[in-house]
């Protein structure tokens, strides 16, 4: 169990009426007095599944489009169900901002059911050290990082330039920044709402803007914004670790797309994809 010190606000929003009003914790990086992807989208996950979740039905998928910078101000949550039968449920969510959409999100939902009786291949689980065995980080935003030492990297991530922190946007990874350190636990205990316990869902729901950072950064800095994320997961997390392992970067005239792997103790459990625009930090 992680022993971080919590900040006294240790949640992105109040709830005042139909209203959501973003506390501290829910400041971004881009630009000062605007949101988190984090705590955006987060909010939407929370929503959908108060709203539209029941026992049975796995999120399997969580698609979440970052349309503006969310400003520190009162934001209004609508959702509403697409599609609804005995084994698929499909709902969206909006945020708007003084009337102007800032972000949207949809849901699948997948009835559990009986596996079939002949097996498939299955992705291998992580042998990475248990987060008890690795030291904590410095906290940074809403979570806490236990890096896993580069001799479990799974990828080459190799890179024969070597990046000039002269350029660009300042670090926000740490001792993540080293390509070969791209994988790690994370810990979320910040809450999304004042008062609302985490599911698995939104736990994952949470972290799952990290994805960008550690998918889009050089070793210098991160120089991508994400407009989206997309996770898939077969199941929930189990327990309140989630690994991170950073699979993928590609880009092209400053339009990048990443992926990352998620696990938990037991296993694999989901992936993230996400893409992401060129960006200079103001401010």
């Amino acid at each position: 169990m992680p022993h971080s010190h919590k900040p006294q606000e240790n949640w992105f929003f109040t709830q005042d009426g139909t209203d959501f009003l973003p506390a501290k914790g829910a400041l971004g990086y881009w630009l000062p007095g605007t949101l988190n992807g984090s705590a955006v989208a987060s909010l939407l996950a929370l929503v959908l599944e108060q709203r539209h979740g029941e026992p049975g039905l796995v999120p399997v998928r969580f698609s979440v489009d970052l349309l503006g910078m969310a400003r520190a101000e009162p934001l209004q949550v609508g959702s509403h169900v697409i599609k609804s039968g005995g084994r698929l449920r499909l709902a969206e969510a909006t945020i708007h901002q003084n009337g102007t959409l800032i972000a949207r999100a949809s849901i699948q939902f997948l009835r559990e059911t009986h596996a079939p009786t002949n097996p498939t291949w299955q992705s291998p689980a992580w042998r990475a050290p248990h987060p008890d065995m690795l030291a904590a980080t410095k906290r940074r935003g809403s979570w806490e990082l236990r890096p896993i030492p580069a001799d479990h990297a799974r990828v080459d991530r190799t890179l024969s330039v070597a990046a000039d922190p002269a350029h660009g946007n300042p670090p926000v990874l740490g001792a993540l920044s080293p390509l070969e350190n791209r994988q790690t636990w994370l810990f979320v205990d910040r809450q999304i709402v004042a008062g609302v316990a985490h599911t698995p869902f939104t736990r994952l729901a949470l972290a799952g803007d990290f994805a960008s950072p550690l998918a889009h950064s050089s070793e210098a800095g991160i120089d991508y914004v994400n407009s989206d994320f997309t996770i898939y997961a077969h199941r929930m997390p189990v327990g309140e670790w989630l690994g991170f392992e950073h699979v993928g970067h590609s880009a092209t005239r400053g339009v990048a797309i990443g992926e990352c792997w998620v696990h938990d103790l037991d296993g694999p459990v989901a992936t993230i994809n996400v893409s992401a625009l060129a960006q200079l930090k103001r401010g």
